[in-house]
């Protein structure tokens, strides 16, 4: 029998769901869809609002026919603490009992209002060290996701950070790579990640994303905001359109961007000395940005690719022309919907 789960993206500008069903080998898309999310509740924390936001989930998912009510969401990577650290090798057993110490280095807040995970990515007996994978998530904010959801009429059956559910969708977008830097460019922040053989090993954010550009255009050409997101939208990085007035504007930001990126390319050669990243992948709404494949290949000098999360799905070809434009922006969405069809 088929499994079925929907993936719920919940973004401070839209929220983006996808379901999936997993039957032996292939896994296949039966639904996708997007709606814009209520700012102001999202940003609150008022029970009104929370409503408001399970109101518009519930609308999003009664539009797309979904066949199941059980929900894999994302956290938001600005609330979730994810850090890979490095500690002496010890059993899983020790690792369980000393988790708690590690964990209160690396995390500004107090442990008994955060729900902590691990998992071991890397074990080094030569010297004598293994790196670990540490996610610290709020409690209020887990059971915040958790009572939006339950609100909406949906069955919340994992909750998850934003940036594992990327990896895992472009694992399977790109499953012979073994390497790659993703650049997540999200409404408010940049993720910057290391996946090597398919196993997230770095991560870090850039306090640069969407609102970010949309507003420099703003200030820059005198436009009202929602003038300003349709020209980013439609020029981007593009210098051949509007006399590259936009692109100007967005260069500073993306220069920025590019030397974290070069410095987290850096570190992996640093760690990896006998392996290099051939390929950097970009996803998030911040990625249908006309001109960004160009300036990425040519700034960085590393072969560049959009995230189609859909590329190794099942889809009617029906529809798939219909999604193909806004695929980068399904990553997390996917992500999480693949997350419980893997076992």
């Amino acid at each position: 029998m088929a499994k079925l789960l929907l993936g719920l993206d919940i973004g401070i500008q839209s929220i983006k769901a996808v379901q999936i069903s997993s039957n032996k080998d292939a896994n296949s898309l039966l639904a996708a869809g997007y709606i814009a999310t209520p700012t102001k509740s999202f940003l609150s924390m008022s029970p009104s609002d929370d409503q408001a936001l399970a109101d518009t989930i519930n609308r999003l998912v009664h539009d797309m026919k979904v066949a199941t009510a059980d929900v894999s969401a994302s956290l938001p990577s600005s609330k979730v603490i994810t850090r890979v650290i490095e500690v002496p090798n010890m059993t899983d057993k020790e690792l369980d009992s000393s988790i708690q110490w590690e964990a209160e280095q690396y995390i500004p807040l107090p442990l008994a209002k955060v729900k902590i995970d691990y998992v071991v990515i890397d074990r080094n007996e030569e010297k004598n060290k293994m790196k670990v994978l540490l996610v610290a998530a709020p409690i209020s904010t887990i059971e915040r996701y958790m009572r939006i959801i339950s609100l909406s009429g949906l069955n919340p059956v994992a909750l998850e950070t934003e940036i594992l559910a990327d990896v895992r969708s472009i694992t399977q977008s790109f499953p012979d790579l073994p390497n790659v830097l993703l650049m997540t460019i999200g409404a408010s922040s940049t993720e910057i990640a290391l996946v090597r053989d398919h196993i997230l090993v770095f991560t870090k954010s850039h306090p640069i994303g969407g609102t970010t550009f949309t507003r420099a255009i703003a200030e820059e050409l005198g436009f009202e905001l929602p003038q300003a997101e349709e020209y980013k939208k439609n020029y981007g990085l593009d210098e051949d359109k509007l006399e590259g007035k936009i692109a100007k504007t967005l260069t500073p930001f993306f220069k920025s961007l590019f030397e974290e990126i070069e410095k987290t390319a850096a570190y992996f050669k640093e760690q990896f000395p006998h392996e290099e990243i051939k390929t950097v992948v970009a996803c998030g709404g911040g990625a249908k940005l006309p001109g960004l494949v160009l300036h990425l290949t040519r700034e960085l000098g590393i072969d560049s690719q959009i995230n189609n999360p859909f590329i190794n799905l099942s889809v009617d070809p029906n529809i798939l022309p219909a999604l193909t434009p806004d695929a980068p922006i399904y990553t997390t969405a996917v992500g999480l919907a693949l997350k419980e069809l893997e076992t």
